[in-house]
């Protein structure tokens, strides 16, 4: 069996209101079909990390974003595959959401209702990880 190695890029993309983007994949994809996820995806090889997750944000939802900070460092090994991933907070900057074939809808949430709602575990981690560097970077 051959092994592979990728890294890949996701984003916690925030609105002008304060609300978070959330997409969700179709019953086609092959990993967690019609569950919720980040807009991201592999890297190409030559791209660098920013190019890529804002390529893959125009890919898949069609818009522009401002990239703000790296939020998260994450790992995944399932069967052969080998994936090393960055997430990063970023601002809606413009477009019209267009939804590739690998996602069927979205939503602007509130970050509590992530926290504290019924989602998947690694979503709930990108948030919590998010607001935890928050909270120890401006202590009050």
């Amino acid at each position: 069996m051959e092994r592979k190695f990728g890294v890949a890029t996701k984003a916690i993309i925030r609105n002008k209101e304060g609300k978070y983007l959330v997409i969700y994949k179709s019953d086609t994809e092959e990993i967690s079909p019609n569950g919720i996820d980040l807009p991201g995806g592999k890297m190409k090889f030559g791209e660098n990390v920013e190019e890529s997750l804002k390529r893959e944000v125009d890919e898949e939802i069609g818009i522009k974003i401002k990239i703000i900070k790296p939020s998260r460092v994450w790992g995944l090994v399932k069967d052969n595959l080998h994936l090393v991933g960055v997430t990063f907070l970023a601002e809606f900057v413009s477009g019209e959401f267009r939804l590739s074939g690998e996602h069927t809808k979205y939503e602007w949430i509130d970050k509590e209702k992530i926290i504290a709602g019924d989602y998947l575990g690694w979503i709930k981690e990108e948030f919590k990880a998010l607001w935890r560097r928050r909270r120890d970077s401006n202590p009050r």
